[in-house]
């Protein structure tokens, strides 16, 4: 295994918390094919067998729903070194629920699922990465479907900080996402977000300082939510 190929996979999830002697082990079971894909091209599609475990050496691809008219509904986006649809691979239906597109060149390796259980048994952390990765992954689907009812992303950002503020205890919630990674929440792109934060610091609804989010106007934020509820 190339020098650049160990060090991408030591930082993928999978083989989080493992010495560099113990993942030099591990990495000795692998038998590595590189998968090359160019940006814009289809990686795999909805209702294809998955039968290895992707996981990107480099680029970055989609997970995506297309319907019949065409519309186009990002589910998630996917970096170097994720693993890609974990938790498919060991499904009833182990069939892909979503088109996976190239959005920029991209490399993956692919692991048999004979491999992977043989990871299982030699390293139980990697078990545990397996699962906590799964469980993490269903946590942020979740929340995605949950501000799909939210028609703005002001409402989104308000039912947001609301939740924010009452999981921490205050009126000075800490975000502890990147804003990267809330717009993938959302399902909008990173300028849209960062408008939409503006847009309510400017009306004085909030202030933030740095990570630290200011809640000025909770009753504002309160409308914003409550406005969206009764028009559904």
């Amino acid at each position: 295994m190339e020098a650049w190929m160990r060090s991408t996979l030591k930082r993928c999830p999978l083989f989080r918390g493992l010495s560099n002697d113990r993942f030099d082990q591990i990495s000795g079971l692998l038998s590595v094919g590189v998968h090359s894909f160019h940006a814009g091209s289809q990686v795999a599609f909805r209702g294809d067998a998955y039968e290895d475990l992707l996981i990107i050496l480099s680029g970055y691809l989609n997970g995506e729903f297309r319907d019949y008219s065409g519309k186009v509904l990002k589910v998630e986006t996917l970096h170097a070194p994720d693993t890609v649809a974990s938790a498919v691979l060991f499904a009833p239906e182990n069939v892909l629920p979503v088109d996976l597109v190239a959005v920029s060149d991209v490399d993956l390796i692919s692991l048999s699922r004979r491999v992977v259980l043989t990871l299982f048994h030699k390293e139980e952390q990697i078990l545990l990465n397996y699962l906590s990765d799964n469980g993490q992954k269903l946590t942020l689907l979740a929340e995605k479907l949950r501000f799909i009812q939210f028609s703005t992303i002001k409402e989104k950002i308000a039912n947001y900080l609301l939740d924010l503020s009452k999981s921490q205890g205050t009126e000075t919630p800490e975000l502890r996402i990147t804003k990267e990674k809330l717009a993938e929440v959302f399902g909008v792109t990173r300028p849209s977000l960062s408008r939409g934060f503006q847009q309510l610091c400017d009306a004085g609804v909030i202030c933030q300082e740095g990570s630290l989010i200011r809640l000025l106007q909770r009753r504002e934020l309160e409308f914003l939510v409550h406005k969206e509820e009764k028009q559904r």
